[in-house]
């Protein structure tokens, strides 16, 4: 019983310290921001890697994760990104995953060339382009906001400027591309249907 009491006491002040300790530590908010690298000599490694054999191999750092200090302007920017977008997008996700799941089905049955898997394609294409221009506008925050200013240095490297990611708009080109062949072939589809 004894032990017990003891363990319950001590469960007691740790939480009491660790609360006190939370207290302790600054109000800095700190976001973790990944920062694009450019060696400051093209076309050399920079670093060298060690290894127990004593062999070093030179590399290259293309990027690399910090821990960066959040400013009042980041922080109201990124939550108002947060509290108006994410539902948008929330919804979006859904609508789109349940139009591509209804489009796999269709196709399975045999009904290809139909006005709503056209529409089905364009609401995928417009969920990725939503999708892209979120994935921008929280780099550029993160870019414009935390790093351009912070004088962040990293010994053989500079700091690359904010690039635009395009991955994602190709994506939903090819998704646009596809809603049109689609609305194509419903086009043709009908008019064979009228001469017959």
């Amino acid at each position: 019983m004894l032990f017990l009491l003891d363990g319950m006491w001590g469960v007691r002040d740790g939480w009491n310290s660790a609360s006190l300790d939370q207290e302790e530590k600054s109000e800095v908010e700190m976001h973790r921001v990944e920062v694009n690298l450019e060696p400051l000599v093209n076309y050399s490694f920079p670093d060298t890697l060690h290894l127990v054999s004593g062999k070093q191999i030179p590399y290259e750092s293309s990027t690399v994760s910090m821990k960066l200090e959040e400013s009042n302007a980041y922080t109201i920017a990124s939550m108002t990104v947060v509290f108006i977008l994410t539902p948008l997008l929330l919804a979006l996700i859904i609508w789109g995953g349940v139009s591509f799941i209804r489009f796999i089905l269709d196709v399975q049955k045999g009904k290809i060339f139909i006005p709503l898997n056209v529409r089905r394609l364009w609401v995928i294409c417009w969920l990725l382009v939503v999708i892209a221009v979120l994935q921008n506008v929280t780099s550029g925050l993160d870019y414009f906001l935390l790093v351009k200013d912070s004088g962040i240095t990293v010994p053989g490297y500079r700091i690359a400027n904010f690039h635009f990611q395009h991955e994602t708009f190709f994506i939903a080109l090819f998704f646009a591309l596809f809603a049109e062949i689609f609305a194509l072939g419903v086009k043709l589809k009908e008019e064979q249907e009228l001469t017959i």
